[in-house]
C-alpha cells in the first residue's frame, strides 16, 4: 500500500491528535475507521483480471460527466488537463474543503489528467484498492490494523451486492482466523462494538 498506508497513518494521528487537543478527548478512545475497496477473488490473479473488467466498463465519457457535475463545471471538462489546475479552478465546488484537498493532493502526487481523476473516481472515489484473493486481502487489512493505520475499516462495494458477498464469505472468516474480527457481537450498537 506504501503512500496510501502512510497517508492512512498520518490521517489517523491527526484525527486523534486533533480531538486531544481541540476537544480534551482521550486520543486513545477515538477509532478511525479507513475507507477501502476490496476487489476479492478467488486468488490474486482472478481479482487483478476483475479490477481489470470492471476498470473496462467506466465510460470516459460518461466518468467526465460525472466529473464535471461534482465540480458544477458550466462547460465539458477537458480530459487532457491537468487535474490539479482544474480541480483549482473550481476550487469550493463541492462544499467540503477537506474532500477537495483530498482529490488535489491524489492528483499531484499521482500526476493525474481530468480522465485519470474522473475514472478513478468513477471506479472507487480514489479509497485504497485492496486486490486479491481473501487471504490477500486480509493480509493487507492485517497489516494496516496492525501497523495503526486503521481502527477499523469501512467497505466500500465495487459492485453492489456481489463486493459484499465475497467479502463477507471470504475475507472475513480469514480475519476471523487469524484471531483480529470478532466471530460475535455483545453489544446492541455500533458505540459498544467499536468500544471493545
Amino acid at each position: 500500500m506504501g503512500d496510501s498506508e502512510e497517508q492512512m497513518r498520518d490521517f489517523r494521528t491527526e484525527v486523534q491528535e486533533r480531538a486531544a487537543r481541540d476537544h480534551g478527548r482521550d486520543r486513545n478512545s477515538i477509532r478511525v475507521l479507513q475507507g477501502v475497496q476490496p476487489i476479492v477473488g478467488w486468488t490474486d490473479a482472478d481479482a487483478a483480471e476483475k479490477l481489470a473488467q470492471l476498470r473496462a466498463q467506466i465510460s470516459l465519457d460518461d466518468a467526465l460527466v460525472k466529473l464535471g457535475r461534482l465540480l458544477h463545471a458550466d462547460e465539458p471538462l477537458d480530459s487532457r488537463a491537468s487535474a490539479v489546475d482544474v480541480l483549482a479552478a473550481h476550487r469550493g465546488a463541492t462544499g467540503s474543503v477537506g474532500f477537495e484537498d483530498m482529490l488535489a493532493s491524489v492528483s499531484a502526487r499521482r500526476g493525474y489528467t481530468v480522465a485519470d481523476l474522473a475514472i478513478e473516481q468513477a471506479l472507487n472515489q480514489l479509497h485504497p484498492q485492496l486486490v486479491g484473493s481473501p487471504a490477500s486481502v486480509a493480509d493487507e487489512l492485517e497489516h494496516l490494523f496492525r501497523s495503526e493505520a486503521a481502527d477499523g475499516f469501512i467497505v466500500m462495494p465495487a459492485l453492489y451486492h456481489s463486493s459484499f458477498d465475497e467479502f463477507v464469505d471470504g475475507v472475513v472468516p480469514e480475519l476471523q482466523r487469524r484471531g483480529i474480527f470478532r466471530t460475535h457481537y455483545t453489544g446492541t450498537t455500533l458505540r459498544e462494538h467499536l468500544q471493545a
